[in-house]
């Protein structure tokens, strides 16, 4: 076996660029279809400080159905016009409030009735078991310079490694790491980026 000086850690350079090169590929990978999610959810502030979806996350199709369904928990109906405001939920939501629970947090024992609001919510996402990876043109840009850098340094790493385990000469060293450093730019040079490394072997 050739090698050793650096005790034949120069793999790990080879596992950096080709996670670098995968992580590439999957940022080009053409995207899935998004998901179109329209529904209505309850928030339910029961702190002065924040709040929170109500009932772990249930939605509903309508703003009917959640309305029946908070209107339905007991013991709750339209706010009060002092508490129908944005303030606490910063959002054009319809506000409801709790006759019976009263929030937490607050300033020398003040009562504030716990406050509901009915919110919509829209919008577009990936299917959940898509594997999509966004990132922009000039982070692509950047994580191909350090693919090429760090598959720079794993040959100098191999050629100074032969030629310190005296498997190499100093001249050898120089003729070796020039004629690698040339191929491998041409290989850097026409490389398509949405294929990893063993796909292109393949």
């Amino acid at each position: 076996m050739s090698g050793g000086h650096f005790d034949y850690q120069q793999w790990q350079l080879t596992e950096i660029a080709q996670t670098i090169e995968e992580d590439i590929a999957r940022a080009l990978k053409p995207k899935p279809a998004k998901v179109h999610n329209d529904y209505w959810t309850i928030y339910e502030k029961d702190n002065v400080g924040s709040f929170h979806s109500f009932m772990i996350y249930r939605t509903f199709d309508s703003y009917e159905e959640a309305e029946k369904f908070l209107l339905g928990y007991g013991k709750v109906r339209s706010a009060d016009p002092e508490y129908a405001s944005h303030r606490f939920f910063g959002k054009n939501d319809v506000i409801f409030q709790s006759d019976v629970e009263f929030m937490t947090g607050t300033k020398d024992g003040e009562k504030i009735p716990v406050l509901y609001a009915i919110h919509h919510a829209e919008y577009d996402s990936y299917p959940d078991d898509a594997d999509v990876l966004e990132l922009e043109e000039q982070t692509i840009e950047t994580m191909k310079e350090a693919y090429r850098q760090v598959c720079i340094a794993r040959i100098y790493a191999d050629r100074v490694d032969w030629m310190m385990s005296g498997d190499d000469g100093e001249d050898t060293l120089q003729e070796r790491l020039k004629e690698e450093l040339e191929k491998f730019d041409k290989e850097f040079q026409s490389k398509d980026w949405t294929l990893t490394n063993e796909e292109d072997e393949d």
